[in-house]
């Protein structure tokens, strides 16, 4: 059937279903594997850096690959792709496939994890859908779907954040990871709110602000998820801002609008146990 506009292209269920069922599966046996752990040390001039390699290193790096080489795959067939790179639909199906594996993975086997299971499951099928909706831009459920996948990232980015400060990685680890991981979210944001236009200039700045401030507020006496949102704050309003100056947003209302943003959540932050 020929492209035409305002076409509702969707994946094949069969292969939606058979990139969500590996990547569960690698959840699965994961359970069942004994992996000893290894520690690695990279020496430094008057310090050494550990590295740790563990079951859940292992299965990280399987579904990584596995899920961007298929959501690669799935999206190929469809029709408005025209041979155009893909890489940019990786991001948030791989950081929803990560997220999943983090919680199943601490969570002990029972319930809870079953549900656990069936929720993650459901979630990286709807991400991937909305990814696929996101290739034709003149798909009319095009503007849902990437709000959905903004809320999506920035939800990530809490809990990344709040991972790597609860497993109290050092400084000079925590801050390139947040920083990396706020400029993934920033690109990806500011690419699916621009229609498709990539914004490098305003992502490095958004980087370069956010792993100062990161620095700033590490030594603070605060719990991690007051943290984790005290970032997410700050990245989704200077995502915000970067997104108004490139469509020319009236000036006073966006700065309105991301300082009250920022306000609401660092004040939510300050006052959380």
């Amino acid at each position: 059937m020929p492209f035409v506009a305002h076409s509702k292209h969707l994946p094949k269920l069969d292969r939606i279903a058979i990139l969500a069922a590996t990547i569960l599966l690698i959840f699965i046996l994961a359970r069942f594997i004994k992996f000893p752990a290894q520690e690695y040390y990279l020496p430094f001039p008057g310090a050494y850096l550990s590295f740790h390699l563990n079951i859940n290193t292992i299965v990280g790096i399987f579904v990584i690959g596995l899920t961007s080489s298929g959501v690669d795959w799935l999206l190929r067939e469809h029709p408005a792709l025209e041979g155009k790179f893909t890489f940019q639909h990786w991001l948030l199906p791989t950081l929803t496939a990560w997220a999943i594996g983090v919680a199943l993975i601490q969570q002990p086997l029972g319930l809870l994890w079953w549900i656990g299971f069936t929720l993650g499951s459901s979630i990286l099928i709807l991400i991937v859908i909305a990814e696929y909706v996101t290739v034709d831009p003149t798909d009319i459920r095009r503007l849902p779907a990437s709000i959905a996948l903004t809320a999506v990232a920035f939800v990530l980015f809490f809990i990344l954040v709040f991972i790597v400060r609860v497993e109290g990685m050092r400084l000079f680890l925590i801050v390139p990871t947040i920083t990396i991981a706020s400029g993934l979210v920033g690109l990806r944001t500011l690419h699916l709110q621009l229609g498709g236009e990539w914004a490098f200039l305003p992502t490095l700045i958004i980087m370069l602000i956010t792993g100062q401030i990161t620095s700033a507020i590490y030594y603070l006496p605060i719990s991690p998820s007051s943290f984790s949102l005290s970032l997410v704050g700050l990245t989704f309003s200077l995502t915000n801002l970067a997104s108004g100056i490139l469509t020319e947003k009236s000036r006073g209302q966006l700065i309105f609008e991301s300082l009250f943003v920022l306000m609401i959540t660092w004040g939510v932050a300050i006052n959380m146990r």
